[in-house]
């Protein structure tokens, strides 16, 4: 398994479709996924640790996930 990490997310110019773009963090190779734009600024506000007024679906699992003891150790 590669471990990848977010290096952008994106636009695209034909449709206005989000597109996360990740790279293999050992290497130079990128893999694009296509999004909406709803998905796209979630993370794009987890990434820039921007806070809104009600919780995000992830912030929602998360806290369930430390109220019941566990923690988050990596996201697959």
């Amino acid at each position: 398994m590669r471990e990848l990490i977010i290096d952008s997310i994106r636009v695209g110019l034909r449709h206005y479709r989000r597109v996360v773009v990740l790279r293999e963090k050992e290497a130079e190779r990128y893999l694009t996924i296509w999004v909406g734009a709803d998905v796209a600024d979630a993370i794009a506000f987890r990434l820039q640790d921007v806070s809104v007024p009600r919780p995000q679906s992830h912030d929602l699992m998360l806290n369930l996930v430390q109220e019941l003891g566990g923690s988050v150790q990596a996201v697959i």
